[in-house]
């Protein structure tokens, strides 16, 4: 739990005053402030043990573009920061990745694979292949969903800013990162939206349950684009 200290405090440490906010949190942030923080991300996001199994065992998947993201990463993130349970209020882990293959059969030869690698966790993990969502989405959601190229690219059409993150295992200690967005707000318990599509009741919903369990976040309203 020292190193738990350790981390957060460092962190908070390197805020600015409340005056400089407006400029911290543009959404252009040079692409330097990213990769300053993203060391910071990875150790915290590690603190749950979860996670960094998941990325652990990644490459026995060998499930192509293959990133864990949203909810268990920046979930765990805030369960750090206030110093509970890295694990605490966390429903589920979510993997993406893209393979070209967009055949329901294959997406599930995928899915039996990642539950007989992580059955023994004991958690539900969600994987879905990135390739075929615009297949199914408009039958789920009522929209239309552009047809990807990447599995990241799926991080640019979540509803907030702050579940556009993925990590990707990549074999021994060795973890790349994507966040479009970067990572100041996630850091800073700070929730935007992201109008990419309109998707403001799901937004809605979402932010209602994290501020139950988070009440120190700052979230701030829907805007259409």
């Amino acid at each position: 739990m020292r190193r738990k200290g350790h981390i957060v405090n460092r962190y908070r440490r390197r805020l600015p005053n409340a005056g400089d906010e407006d400029l911290l949190f543009a959404d252009n942030l040079p692409r330097y402030d990213v990769s300053r923080n993203a060391d910071t991300l990875i150790k915290l996001v590690e603190m749950n043990p979860y996670n960094k199994e998941i990325l652990r065992r990644m490459p026995l998947l060998d499930a192509p573009d293959c990133w864990l993201v949203s909810g268990c990463l920046f979930q765990t993130v805030w369960n750090v920061v206030d110093g509970k349970n890295p694990a605490d209020n966390i429903q589920d882990y979510d993997l993406i990745y893209f393979d070209p293959d967009q055949s329901r059969e294959a997406e599930e030869a995928i899915t039996l694979r990642a539950h007989n690698i992580f059955q023994d966790l004991k958690i539900k993990i969600e994987i879905k292949n990135q390739a075929r969502v615009h297949l199914w989405y408009k039958g789920t959601y009522g929209l239309d969903y552009p047809s990807l190229s990447s599995a990241t690219e799926a991080l640019h059409y979540y509803p907030s800013k702050v579940q556009a993150i993925a990590l990707q295992g990549r074999g021994g200690s060795r973890i790349s990162y994507d966040a479009p967005f970067g990572f100041e707000n996630l850091l800073r318990q700070i929730v935007r939206p992201n109008p990419a599509l309109p998707l403001s009741e799901i937004y809605h919903h979402k932010t209602e349950r994290w501020k139950g369990a988070w009440p120190q976040l700052t979230i701030h309203p829907w805007e259409e684009r």
